[in-house]
């Protein structure tokens, strides 16, 4: 059965990201606070006057020129709109107000904190979940399997897992190959039960990684592990490729997780049984 695009989802969900980003605009940019000082501000205005305090400014000296810098310019009416514009606005503006919350500049039900808790219904709405590391928050689409696989491994992992559906990972095979690599790694020392558990996925989990430029340089023509198929496959077949192995990645955990469970299962069942006699 074939996949429905994103796009399809949300249409079938009644949700109308267009005018989820107008609210969120007019409530950044447009919509005025009472600041203590009597003046009428907007949101945006107040982040920008803390924004020497900001921890992840770098080297900038104002919100101009830190957008400036990053490139963060978001239009009222955006004309090439679509669910990433939404989410990176998201994650830009979020970052800021969260800062200003978190630093007591804005009381508790403060429009701050509205525009926080506005955000997330709508990261909710469209089907993404929030996601954290160092202090820096961004929204990833929901992936069950993601979620489930993420709480088996280590922390380190756990946030590669999860943070592969982001949308800034999108056409960039370079971090897309070095969290396959990681996974790759971590499943190695696994392959062996997994191989007894279902022979025809571990094969063609390892056949991928092994000849697709993950594990070894496929696409280097001097390198021993050459691959010219590889070599001259479309960078957007390839990332589709990477996508697959990232998906039965997903599979050969949940597969050897639930060897666990079976194993845990069979050890109460016996106990049950013994006990009757």
């Amino acid at each position: 059965m074939a996949r429905k695009t994103f796009a399809q989802v949300l249409k079938d969900a009644n949700v109308d990201i267009e005018r989820e980003y107008d609210r969120l605009y007019h409530m950044f940019y447009k919509f005025k606070i009472q600041d203590s000082s009597s003046a009428a501000i907007t949101l945006y205005e107040k982040c920008e006057m803390g924004f020497i305090s900001f921890p992840y400014r770098g080297t900038c000296l104002s919100l101009d020129d830190f957008n400036d810098f990053y490139g963060f310019h978001f239009e009222q009416k955006p004309s090439n709109f679509d669910v990433d514009y939404l989410v990176n606005f998201c994650e830009y503006s979020y970052n800021l107000a969260i800062f200003q919350q978190g630093n007591g500049i804005m009381p508790f039900l403060s429009p701050a904190t509205q525009y926080i808790q506005q955000i997330l219904k709508v990261i909710e709405s469209i089907g993404y979940m929030h996601l954290s590391e160092d202090g820096i928050s961004t929204f990833v689409p929901k992936s069950q399997p993601a979620i489930v696989v993420s709480e088996m491994l280590p922390p380190n992992l756990s946030y590669k897992v999860i943070e592969y559906n982001h949308h800034s990972m999108k056409g960039n095979l370079a971090r897309k190959q070095a969290t396959l690599k990681l996974l790759a790694d971590q499943l190695e020392s696994n392959r062996a039960p997994l191989k007894s558990l279902n022979k025809s996925l571990e094969d063609d989990l390892f056949y991928l990684l092994n000849n697709i430029n993950i594990r070894h340089n496929n696409i280097d023509s001097s390198s021993t592990k050459y691959k010219r198929a590889v070599a001259d496959m479309p960078k957007d077949e390839l990332e589709e490729w990477y996508d697959r192995t990232y998906d039965i990645c997903l599979y050969a955990f949940m597969t050897l997780d639930q060897a666990d469970r079976n194993a845990k299962v069979k050890e109460l069942k016996a106990e049950i049984e013994c006990s009757k006699e």
